[in-house]
């Protein structure tokens, strides 16, 4: 696999990404190449560099003299260039084409371990909250008498009325005789989830209740947290 070939598809693999640590990843492979125009080997290392497509940052030695310093302190005191620096802080002396090949493939290859065995950690979504079927009571019948009121405990969910319980009420003691749920809603549970509401609903508000409808009183007496709100 050629050298140009291992740079795009770490490219194609950052960018994918979309991550800044990952893209960080690509400068990883960024290049300084110390040189001067006039020097044979650093016009061929510099042609090399661009017709693979490797970026580089090229410091003229002519324009920027005091970078020799560097040169020397690379080449233990030697004046030969090009010195290429890699984002390892190794660095190749007067490198061949080869050399300056296999160390891209090197780097290549390291890079995309570190993208491949990178594990992305992905936002948390939340959920949306997850709606309840909810016990209310319906319009009370007045009847003329501020301590009486008739009407229906109902469950709702997604606006669909589930089950209803039909109500009498004199003096703060709810009679139920019938309990029902709509024959498309029936077998899950919805019966059971009405009457749990609707004895709620008078605890929250200090009431009782005489079951009469046979589920409503096998539901009261099958639960003993409910066998306080039944009337003496």
């Amino acid at each position: 696999m050629g050298v140009l070939t291992w740079i795009v598809q770490i490219r194609r693999t950052v960018s994918m990404r979309n991550d800044p640590d990952l893209r960080g990843v690509c400068q990883s492979m960024a290049i300084t190449m110390y040189g001067a125009d006039w020097c044979g080997d650093c016009r061929r290392a510099k042609a090399y560099l661009a017709e693979h497509g490797v970026p580089f940052t090229y410091v003229d030695l002519i324009e920027r003299p005091e970078a020799m310093s560097i040169v020397l302190e690379r080449n233990n005191g030697t004046e030969a260039i090009p010195v290429v620096v890699f984002a390892d802080n190794s660095h190749l002396t007067e490198p061949s084409n080869a050399d300056l090949e296999q160390k891209l493939k090197e780097l290549a290859t390291q890079t995309a371990r570190v993208v491949e065995n990178r594990v992305v950690e992905k936002p948390a979504v939340e959920k949306p909250a997850v709606e309840k079927p909810a016990v209310k009571m319906a319009e009370a019948d007045d009847r003329g008498d501020e301590r009486t009121a008739a009407g229906k405990f109902e469950l709702w969910f997604d606006s669909q009325l589930l089950s209803f319980a039909i109500f009498d009420e004199v003096d703060g003691v709810v009679t139920v005789p019938h309990v029902e749920t709509a024959p498309q809603h029936r077998g899950n549970g919805n019966a059971a989830t009405l009457m749990d509401g609707l004895l709620g609903l008078l605890r929250s508000s200090n009431r009782t209740i005489v079951p009469l409808c046979s589920f409503a009183a096998d539901h009261v007496r099958s639960n003993k947290r409910h066998h306080d709100l039944v009337a003496r």
